[in-house]
């Protein structure tokens, strides 16, 4: 059981990581990866919605950067090994 849920965990932040590398390049969305960065934009946006609201992007100038993936890598980082403490 503490392999899985490790294994959810590894695949959760490597995923992330594909994810925010993806968001920097246009992709068509006709393209498989195109297609794979829809599904991960859908599931990490939804997550990433409430983090955004309550800390908005840092702006120089025309451009932002967005800090609300790495508050849910370190919110994540931060619950695994209480949640793995509780599970194995």
């Amino acid at each position: 059981m503490c392999s899985l849920f490790l294994l959810f965990f590894r695949l959760f932040s490597y995923s992330l990581f594909v994810w925010i590398i993806l968001s920097w390049i246009q992709v068509s969305s006709d393209h498989p990866i195109g297609q794979i960065k829809f599904i991960l934009d859908k599931f990490y946006g939804r997550l990433l919605e409430p983090i955004r609201e309550r800390i908005p992007a840092i702006r120089f100038g025309m451009a932002g950067i967005d800090l609300s993936p790495i508050i849910l890598i370190l919110g994540v980082n931060f619950i695994q090994p209480i949640i793995l403490r509780f599970v194995c």
